[in-house]
């Protein structure tokens, strides 16, 4: 049951906000988070939660990190924000760059900087065609991702995603895109995209899924390439 003030706020809440993947009825026993700490979130009615999703993965370090705080409110002020396109940096970016170089395999050592994750899968595809292209090979351009891993939600990484409940609302979706059976050791393949069950594995039984993600790289030919996110990762079944 929610109290007063959760009430009030999901009614304002649905007076004009559209949330992503918005669903009326699931929207109707929502929470209205005011606050965070730590591990936990703090919903209107004062209740708290293990933020079991980090944010949406991106609040790893927790909430209510004064440290954080501090660093972000001492570069609002020397700096809100500036362009990054050629022709345009900016000192933080530098810094993060050369940081990253010392943290990572010597051979990376450029880096891209995104604001989410959906930006991020598309920026990939599109540096990667870009990249074939100036190797004089325009027409490797397919995208081999797995059942149910989660992308994003940008048109081309929805596509990505091998949800099919995340398709119907906005397809067609991008042309290119090929999904194959997922890494689930305990399941394997005879579902399509969007079916949720599947066929144990018994012993010996080396399933479809493997040979089928050969066939269908074989298929696809020299112009594709394989993309697996850990957000659609699906943990190993209990004992």
């Amino acid at each position: 049951m929610l109290n007063d003030a959760q009430s009030v706020l999901l009614e304002r809440d649905v007076a004009h906000l559209i949330h992503p993947l918005h669903l009326a009825a699931g929207h109707t026993s929502a929470k209205v988070w005011s606050g965070g700490e730590g591990e936990f979130l703090i919903d209107a009615n004062g209740d708290r939660y293990i933020d079991g999703l980090s944010g949406l993965w991106n609040v790893t370090a927790g909430n209510g990190r004064h440290e954080l705080a501090d660093a972000a409110h001492k570069q609002m002020l020397d700096l809100a924000y500036a362009s990054g396109y050629t022709g345009s940096s900016n000192p933080r970016a530098i810094e993060l760059a050369e940081r990253l170089a010392t943290m990572t395999y010597p051979n990376i050592n450029h880096f891209f900087f995104t604001s989410g994750g959906g930006e991020s899968t598309d920026s990939n595809i599109k540096l990667a065609r870009h990249y074939w292209k100036l190797m004089g090979k325009p027409n490797k351009t397919k995208v081999i991702s797995l059942l149910y891993g989660y992308h994003g939600t940008t048109l081309a990484a929805m596509s990505t995603t091998g949800m099919g409940v995340y398709w119907p609302m906005f397809e067609p979706r991008v042309p290119g895109f090929i999904h194959i059976p997922s890494h689930y050791p305990y399941f394997h393949g005879r579902h399509q995209p969007g079916h949720r069950g599947g066929q144990r594995v018994g012993k010996g039984d080396p399933g479809r899924g493997p040979r089928q993600r050969r066939h269908v790289h074989r298929r696809a030919g020299p112009g594709c390439r394989r993309c697996h996110c850990s957000a659609g990762r699906l943990l190993p079944a209990h004992p």
